[in-house]
């Protein structure tokens, strides 16, 4: 029941992102607020991607029912915490006059605020994912998304504009507090003690959110690249191609980024038998890029003209070959779980500043347009960064 839980909680995340989206282009002007907003929404969930690496560690360290340490996830999150407000404001101040042009100062304080928030989402997440706590989990991850959703429906009916948008890509963040006051169970996990000491596990948070951000910045910060490569280019056209690599890769991603902590867990399980742990996972996730591939290119021209303004319109084609993209990063998100799972921190930061290395050189040095590049990024950056991984494991 816990984990059919967190399957209908994920399903749910998945469901809440493509509303938002859509609701967000019937309020906001296409080639100017609505390109703004689905950029800060990349940048958001990129930087939160990075602490997600705390999330990763905290599950392994917990699951790994060697508690002899004295590092605590609490105390830990409170030191992230501050780091990650000065890194986002110094973020803020740098780019987020390109980001949000038309108002810096108010995206940005909004920025510091979502992302010190959480810090502490991350610690939470890791510990009830180890320890098994799994409607708690679930509930946390139902809660940050229905929130989001909620204010998007709000924002509609009110005729609010951009600023809405921004606040309600971060307020999902303050759920971990909503599931520490109504869970006792909750609250009672904050204090469990860890596999390592405190600078082992720092040292190790370190290595887990350098790969998470890597990670992040091929998954969700994506757009923003994306954007940047073709500034030059036609704003409809731009941010036509962003709507749908997020539209396609929610089906895949939204729940298998959901699903990594229960992965870590099954891999850590079963570190001695680890290359047979990933069959069903690669399979399943290829298997569904491939259902995603022929459903994208056959119905999902259908579904742009019908809930989508006519200026992001993408073939069908492009469709299906971005969503079968999305496979590829899900096996690459896979193959990172497993080295994690298995102490080999090296590597699996290695394998994902590959990918990430080859997938940007080819979005901004292929000359063939904004489709093909992206394409072409998606495709060979993940493929570079599992061959690295898979090396790393046989190893």
């Amino acid at each position: 029941m816990p984990v059919r839980n967190l399957s209908y909680a994920t399903a749910f995340a998945a469901l809440s992102g493509f509303a938002v989206l859509w609701v967000a282009q019937r309020v906001l002007d296409i080639g100017t607020d609505y390109r703004y907003f689905a950029a800060y929404w990349s940048l958001f969930f990129a930087s939160a991607g990075i602490i997600d690496g705390l999330t990763h560690e905290t599950t392994r360290s917990v699951a790994s029912d060697r508690a002899a340490g004295t590092a605590n996830p609490w105390r830990a999150a409170g030191l992230i915490a501050a780091l990650v407000a000065a890194a986002s404001l110094a973020l803020g101040v740098v780019l987020m006059g390109r980001v949000v042009p038309t108002a810096p100062l108010a995206a940005t304080g909004i920025l510091v605020f979502g992302l010190v928030s959480y810090v502490f989402q991350a610690a939470l997440s890791g510990v009830l994912s180890g320890a098994g706590l799994w409607s708690q989990y679930a509930a946390l991850v139902a809660l940050d998304s229905g929130i989001r959703l909620a204010i998007a429906i709000a924002a509609w009916a009110l005729g609010w504009q951009l600023w809405a948008f921004l606040a309600l890509t971060v307020i999902g963040a303050v759920s971990w507090t909503v599931i520490l006051g109504c869970s006792p169970r909750a609250r009672g996990s904050i204090g469990l003690a860890l596999d390592t000491h405190p600078f082992e596990f720092y040292r190790r948070v370190g290595s887990a959110m350098v790969a998470s951000g890597a990670s992040a910045a091929m998954i969700t910060g994506f757009p923003v690249a994306a954007s940047a490569a073709f500034p030059s280019g036609d704003g409809t056209t731009v941010a036509a191609v962003i709507n749908a690599v997020i539209l396609t890769r929610a089906p895949v991603l939204v729940p298998l980024q959901r699903f990594q902590s229960a992965l870590v867990v099954r891999f850590v399980e079963k570190r001695e038998r680890i290359y047979a742990a990933l069959t069903a996972p690669l399979g399943a996730v290829l298997a569904l890029g491939a259902v995603g591939f022929v459903a994208a290119w056959v119905i999902g021209p259908v579904i742009l003209r019908f809930a989508f303004s006519p200026d992001l319109f993408v073939p069908g084609l492009t469709l299906g070959a971005l969503t079968f993209a999305s496979a590829f990063m899900g096996a690459l998100m896979i193959t990172g779980v497993a080295v994690l799972s298995t102490e080999r921190h090296g590597v699996y930061v290695a394998g994902w500043v590959v990918a990430t290395v080859v997938a940007f050189v080819l979005l901004f040095a292929l000359p063939y347009g904004v489709v093909t590049n992206v394409c072409a990024a998606l495709y060979a950056g993940p493929l570079a960064g599992a061959a690295v991984h898979a090396i790393g494991l046989r190893r």
